[in-house]
């Protein structure tokens, strides 16, 4: 092969790849598009799936790996928790500890960033070359792709977790997960354009919550999952947030998809699992998503 010949192909090949990257992008753009507006759309018959930490059945729990697995998946929602580390640096990582979920340990806090930087993610026992993720990265990668849910875990991150949604221009992606309407409305007065799922446990919770401010999607649990409240929750403008993890997932996955449908009969529509592809599979057979 001449030399021409060899750039002439070396050049072919970079703008194969380069239409590849358009196209997905261009993909990945629309279908962001279509989860924008069914999560704001409460009357929407699309019932959104929620990945709990991504999709870790592949990959580690809160690893950018989960997080760009349940976007190839076509996933709706990254579920992911914030902490601080000791110099102010916001990671992704669940527990208190990194001991569970890492090769290290002790606690977030007591970490430098550059000291919990050089642990490794395990996954199901096994120590991989994933690192704890900062949340900067996780957002980067989610833009235009994916909604991420926030569960903070530290409140005194809050700050910095907003300072982060508006850095990285990804409001339309998050929605920041609160338990107490006071708080809700004092995001909502720093910046209407913030996006909230609201944490209740009870229907008097629901009521209070709207007295006091707007939510995007209201978390239930099955105490309070009536068709009255999820009637309420959707007159209010707002989603219903319900988990399947734990016995619905398992039964899920040892007796087939009647648990999904079970947990759908009161009208919930963001279903959060830790089998988001099964769950997927399912919604897309009975015409409730995409």
């Amino acid at each position: 092969m001449t030399m021409t010949m060899y750039k002439c192909k070396s050049l072919f090949t970079c703008c194969l790849l380069m239409m590849a990257s358009l196209s997905f992008a261009q993909t990945a753009s629309a279908q962001f598009d279509k989860i924008s507006k069914a999560f704001l759309d409460t009357r929407s018959g699309v019932v959104l799936v929620a990945a709990h930490r991504g999709a870790h059945l592949d990959f580690p729990e809160n690893s950018m790996a989960a997080f760009r697995r349940a976007i190839e998946l076509g996933i709706d929602i990254i579920e992911l928790d914030v902490r601080c580390t000791k110099d102010g640096i916001l990671v992704v990582m669940h527990d208190k500890t990194v001991d569970r979920t890492t090769n290290g340990s002790g606690a977030v806090s007591g970490f430098t960033f550059e000291e919990i930087r050089k642990l490794r993610l395990k996954h199901n026992g096994t120590v991989t070359e994933e690192q704890i993720p900062t949340l900067e990265e996780a957002l980067l990668l989610a833009k235009g792709k994916i909604l991420v849910d926030l569960d903070i875990k530290d409140g005194n991150c809050i700050n910095a977790i907003m300072e982060t949604v508006t850095k990285t221009q990804t409001a339309r992606n998050c929605f920041f997960f609160l338990d107490n309407p006071q708080h809700v409305k004092e995001l909502k007065a720093k910046n209407a354009g913030f996006m909230v799922l609201a944490r209740t446990h009870s229907s008097k919770e629901v009521d209070a919550l709207f007295a006091a401010a707007k939510a995007e999607a209201v978390h239930i649990d099955p105490s309070h999952y009536t068709t009255a409240v999820t009637e309420k929750i959707r007159s209010n403008g707002a989603r219903v947030w319900i988990n399947a993890l734990g016995e619905v997932d398992l039964k899920a996955v040892t007796s087939g998809s009647a648990a999904f449908e079970e947990l759908l009969k009161n009208g919930a529509n963001i279903i959060q699992t830790d089998q988001p592809a099964l769950l997927k599979a399912y919604l897309v057979s009975v015409k409730k998503h995409f």
